[in-house]
């Protein structure tokens, strides 16, 4: 009999036949292992994780998933549509048939398609890059011990209390979800998945109070690594960082932004020692909306020459001319016609390293406002990861 190859949208899958699948291939064999626990927010099965799955079958059998989630993100009061890739899963026995290609080039076709601005993932870099993904986004990575916090203020003692988070139903989480709107960088997370969220990764949601104030919350793993955090004023930042080490009794690492410059310019003094690196592989599929929101966001913590850059950027969704704009602490991004030549004719994977990436050797070559201006502060907290 011939064979029966499907590729397409996994709507048709069972949901307790997806999840065995992904947690096989990835050998995920006990209840701590597999993904409904690791991913909550994904996999538990009213979410229909399938549904948002490129699926190959042989026969009817599942032989490879790719998973492609929707979010979004809000950077200085522009909404960003972005879709995760995750759960990238071939069966061993179908590996060399090209199925991870298929529903790769399957899911990144759709992205284009649906207006999608900005894609993030994890994994080896040239594994991605085939498939335009790279490694960008400046991040802070400190690490702060006990010692240096009896040092600098005498004390190991908490200045606030802790409350782990574990009930959906906690006022806290509204309280904590007001803190994040006002932030200019703002994941958008619905309050029934609010909590699901924070626990990605097996994460911790942790809430600090002063008395009946709340003075912020954290996301912490299951270690001593902090991944997300937000003071309700940047005074209450290392208060946070204080009762974070005395709840672990333990080192913490602290993951930071580029543009959470208050809370930088605080631990940078306490911290025993700080990495810069990139926090995730990015694709950019729409250029213009993207660099200017990040330009915008890096204009609420820098000071930016005026003036103006050109680019042609070769993207992955087509090419895009675009010039940027900065000028009296204002920034705007705006399409420009073949006529007008540009300053810098970049490739896909230059433009991502170019633009974003903490380090760009090619970009230590270019004029002052490139070197000024980026990297751009692009950015995804760890919690909304897939």
């Amino acid at each position: 009999m011939d064979m029966q190859i499907f590729y397409g949208k996994g709507n048709h899958i069972p949901h307790a036949d997806f999840m065995d699948f992904i947690d096989m291939v990835f050998g995920f064999t006990t209840d701590e292992q597999k993904f409904i626990g690791l991913l909550p927010k994904l996999y538990r099965e009213h979410r229909r994780p399938q549904d948002s799955n490129y699926v190959v079958t042989e026969n009817g059998v599942i032989k490879a998933a790719i998973g492609a989630y929707d979010h979004e993100i809000i950077v200085c009061g522009m909404k960003l549509p972005c879709r995760g890739i995750g759960n990238v899963a071939v069966h061993p026995d179908t590996r060399g048939k090209g199925y991870m290609k298929a529903t790769m080039n399957a899911a990144l076709e759709d992205m284009i398609r649906d207006g999608i601005a900005l894609s993030t993932l994890g994994g080896r870099r040239q594994r991605y890059q085939y498939f335009s993904y790279d490694k960008a986004g400046p991040c802070y990575n400190y690490s702060v011990a006990r010692d240096n916090i009896r040092h600098v203020y005498g004390t190991l003692d908490a200045p606030l209390t802790v409350k782990v988070i574990e009930d959906e139903s906690d006022a806290l989480i509204d309280e904590i979800m007001t803190l994040v709107a006002a932030a200019p960088f703002v994941p958008v997370r619905a309050r029934e998945d609010f909590l699901d969220i924070t626990h990605t990764w097996k994460c911790r949601l942790l809430a600090f109070l002063d008395g009946d104030r709340l003075a912020g919350y954290c996301i912490m793993d299951q270690g001593t690594g902090i991944h997300e955090i937000r003071a309700a004023r940047d005074e209450d930042f290392m208060s946070i960082i204080r009762s974070a080490t005395a709840f672990v009794e333990n080192s913490i690492s602290v993951c930071l932004p580029a543009f959470d410059v208050a809370y930088l310019n605080a631990i940078d003094p306490v911290a025993e020692y700080v990495n810069l690196s990139a926090s995730m592989s990015y694709t950019v599929l729409n250029y213009r909306l993207v660099l200017e929101a990040f330009l915008k966001l890096k204009l609420t913590y820098a000071t930016l020459a005026d003036g103006e850059v050109t680019l042609l950027i070769h993207g992955y969704a087509g090419d895009e001319r675009v010039r940027l704009m900065v000028k009296n602490g204002a920034a705007a991004v705006e399409k420009i016609t073949d006529e007008i030549s540009v300053d810098y004719e970049l490739t896909h994977m230059e433009a991502l390293n170019v633009l974003f990436a903490p380090i760009s050797p090619k970009r230590d070559r270019m004029n002052g406002l490139m070197r000024e201006w980026f990297p751009l502060p692009i950015w995804m907290y760890r919690a909304d990861e897939v």
